[in-house]
């Protein structure tokens, strides 16, 4: 399984660097690529389907008790398949559409980046490895969204969307970590599952669930986070086809399904998801009426089909949890047709807006044929998989003890209602009405572009019309990892003329009735502010205003503020924990007078006077000087006391100082001494940061001390260090990656330095 994930990244990267140049070879060869893994997948499904969970693990964090896990049992073998059988069709499909784009390769290489990481999301069996793979996912899209990055609408969508699922994403890993905390189970996905007791009781469950809800909802565009779905159609179509319809915006909804054996017993989790859902569904099917455009009617239609997985899984129950399994799969085949068809319609019209499209059956008969089939999956038509879905749903429902499922099929009954008007309208104004494009010549795209969306609706017809041994064996057992139940999932066409059928019936009718209102339903419009992307909008701007607003009132130029507003800080926090360890109480400055010296004294006394000298002077050079007695002082202290290394750093640094100042000291403004309060208001600051360090010094020096380590790098930095200094082999042998690192972070400072100095602007030029 890793090797399925690591030769996809390997793919996306040859991708990124050579298809423009090598299609002819790098395109049969990705797709052998995902045909490869499609069969590997398959050759796993016989043990699937006799109940087996296949579990690889590979040594990560050992220290840790962390290992990179991937397992495959029915739920996440049929999310593998959805995403490299999709994967392999939107690839065909990109290739042609993208064939004129000169940014090929990068398109290529960031859908073969985000098809790794969403199969590294659904095979991971360790939620550290599945946090990795689920802002991977949101990295790449951000990065396919805005991949028309000249355009001002893409880089906005790309940048709404990756703040609201990578914001997600740190609510969801928080949730992890509270997970782990109450389990201890080394972030072990199959440990954690088996522990819903331990969870419940532990007091963190609530917490877990709220936050990862949120990275649930934001995923998946579920209300308040709804808006950034519609939004992202500024991305090409291929991508919407893949990532908005069968895959990214689905990651939400594998996330509720594999954790919700956890939470199943928690009301909180039944009622969140429910109600998102609820609400999502309903203002989805609304929006989608409105809409003009192909691609942004598919979108609140795929939020709305996103709200009905969350409400069912909210509603709990094995009828809810069968239904949405089905449900996934019917909407993964009809709307990525529809996505794909929409792009060659805007592909061979110029346009994708339904009042600018007529007459496209008789210049378009396969995509009409396509656009046929899914649109009738999507409102749920007789024999089709959207069908068998929708009574699976509203069976569902009618049967659940739930208090609030009278309320839930209220609401589907629109939505489904509203889908079947939206249908009717796409079908009939772009395919069969007659209009202004009649006499244009447009003709059926090319064979890449039509042969994969006709291809899912194809499979959405067989598999309606024999739903029981096509789908149900492996659903079944998908539907089995959900909730603790046999996996006994029956499914079939026609069930009779039962209350079921006849909502189904009534649905259609309703949604062609709506069809017919649709201009007088579509003036109510709602105020900008009631939007939720103007509302983010608001958001980001006065996130803005009050950044700028704390940063003009702290970083306002004067260094000397910062360093006060550091040391304050500090020393109020080291105070502070000395109280709370209680240090003050058997504070006593006796020992500091034992065996004192005359000479220390007598270098406490310049280091003092020094000091206080530099409050008179008025000369930068004599400043200079005496910050250099103060230092030098320092180092003769260090020698004194048996620390020859600190000395001669000392040593070194001051004289550095020293020279360096010298030669800039002319370059500097006239030195003006402040006034006597001016001079001493820092003074305060000063004593205090001064007292602290003192105490602490001191507190450390009467602690006792582990001798340890001490005993260990004396003992060995002559047989392992090679060297008699301790010290210096500690610094180059021992933590040899600590000093590498410093000096690293030095070098790169040096270059950023040089690199101002250089590159400066010409201001005589300006």
């Amino acid at each position: 399984m890793l090797f399925c994930i690591l030769a996809v990244f390997m793919a996306g990267f040859l991708s990124a660097l050579f298809y423009d140049r090598h299609r002819s070879i790098l395109l049969p060869a990705i797709s052998l690529l995902f045909l490869t893994i499609i069969a590997y997948f398959g050759s796993l499904t016989g043990t699937v389907l006799d109940g087996a969970t296949i579990v690889q693990q590979v040594k990560w964090v050992d220290t840790l008790s962390i290992q990179l896990a991937f397992l495959v049992d029915g739920l996440s073998l049929f999310f593998a398949l959805l995403v490299t059988v999709f994967g392999l069709l939107i690839f065909l499909y990109a290739h042609r559409y993208m064939e004129d784009s000169p940014q090929i390769n990068r398109f290529a290489g960031y859908l073969l980046l985000f098809s790794g990481s969403m199969l590294g999301l659904v095979l991971s069996a360790n939620l550290i490895s599945l946090f990795v793979f689920w802002e991977l996912t949101s990295l790449s899209s951000f990065l396919l969204i805005g991949f028309k990055h000249k355009d001002e609408d893409s880089r906005r969508s790309a940048r709404q969307a990756l703040l609201i699922t990578a914001g997600g994403g740190l609510a969801l890993m928080a949730g992890f970590i509270l997970l782990e905390i109450a389990t201890g189970s080394g972030y072990n996905l199959t440990e954690i599952l088996s522990q819903s007791e331990v969870v419940a009781d532990s007091g963190l469950q609530s917490a877990a669930i709220i936050l990862i809800g949120l990275g649930a909802l934001t995923k998946s565009a579920q209300f308040p986070f709804h808006f950034w779905l519609p939004n992202a159609m500024a991305a090409p179509t291929p991508v919407s086809a893949y990532l908005h319809s069968a895959t990214m915006v689905k990651a939400g909804v594998y996330l509720i399904f594999r954790l919700n054996p956890l939470f199943q017993e928690a009301a909180l989790w039944h009622h969140l998801l429910g109600a998102a859902g609820a609400l999502t569904m309903t203002w989805g099917a609304l929006k989608a009426f409105q809409e003009d455009d192909l691609k942004r009617i598919l979108a609140y239609t795929t939020v709305s089909a996103l709200g009905i997985l969350f409400m069912m899984i909210g509603l709990g129950g094995e009828a809810a949890v069968n239904a949405a399994m089905v449900y996934v799969l019917a909407h993964a085949l009809y709307k990525c047709a529809l996505f794909m068809t929409a792009g060659n319609i805007d592909h061979q019209t110029g346009t994708r807006r339904i009042s600018q499209l007529s007459d496209l059956s008789r210049k378009m008969p396969l995509t009409a044929t396509t656009v046929a089939l899914a649109l009738a999956s999507m409102a749920g038509v007789l024999p089709l998989l959207g069908f068998v879905g929708k009574e699976l749903l509203y069976d569902a429902l009618y049967h659940a003890a739930d208090p609030f499922a009278i309320v839930y099929l209220a609401l589907l009954f629109l939505a489904g209602a509203l889908f079947t008007a939206v249908s009717v309208d796409i079908l009939y104004n772009a395919f069969f009405k007659t209009g202004k494009l009649r006499d244009q010549p447009i003709r059926e795209g090319q064979l890449l572009l039509t042969l994969p969306p006709l291809l899912l609706a194809v499979v959405s017809l067989l598999t309606g019309i024999a739903p029981g041994w096509t789908i149900a064996p492996l659903l079944k057992w998908s539907a089995a990892s959900i909730q603790d139940f046999a996996p006994t999932m029956k499914l079939k066409l026609w069930h009779g003329f039962n209350f079921v059928f006849l909502l189904s019936l009534a649905t259609l009718l309703t949604g062609v009735g709506l069809y017919f209102l649709r201009k007088w339903l579509r003036r109510a419009q709602k105020p900008p502010w009631a939007s939720a992307d103007f509302l983010y909008d608001q958001l980001i701007a006065g996130s803005e205003f009050v950044a700028q607003y704390i940063t003009g009132k702290i970083q306002n130029g004067y260094l000397r503020r910062y360093i006060a507003t550091v040391i304050i800080t500090f020393s109020m926090l080291l105070l502070a924990a000395m109280a709370h360890g209680q240090v003050f109480q058997s504070f006593s400055t006796a020992p500091l007078l034992e065996g004192l010296q005359i000479y220390e004294l007598v270098i406490l006394a310049l280091i003092v006077l020094a000091t206080g000298f530099l409050f008179r002077v008025r000369s930068r050079l004599i400043v200079t000087a005496t910050f250099g007695i103060i230092g030098y002082s320092i180092a003769l202290a260090y020698t004194l006391f048996s620390a020859p290394d600190v000395a001669i750093t000392q040593f070194l640094a001051e004289t550095l100082t020293l020279i360096l100042l010298i030669l800039i000291i002319h370059r500097l403004p006239s030195y003006t001494l402040k006034t006597s309060i001016a001079r001493l208001k820092y003074l305060p600051v000063a004593i205090l940061f001064g007292a602290m360090m003192a105490v602490t010094a001191y507190v450390m020096l009467l602690q006792e001390k582990d001798t340890g380590s001490q005993a260990y790098f004396l003992e060995q930095s002559i047989p392992k260090g090679k060297g008699q200094n301790a010290v210096n082999v500690i610094l180059v042998d021992f933590r040899a990656l600590d000093t590498l690192g410093e000096i690293t972070v030095l070098t790169v400072t040096m270059i950023g330095i040089i690199a101002l100095l250089k590159f400066k602007p010409n201001n005589k030029k300006a």
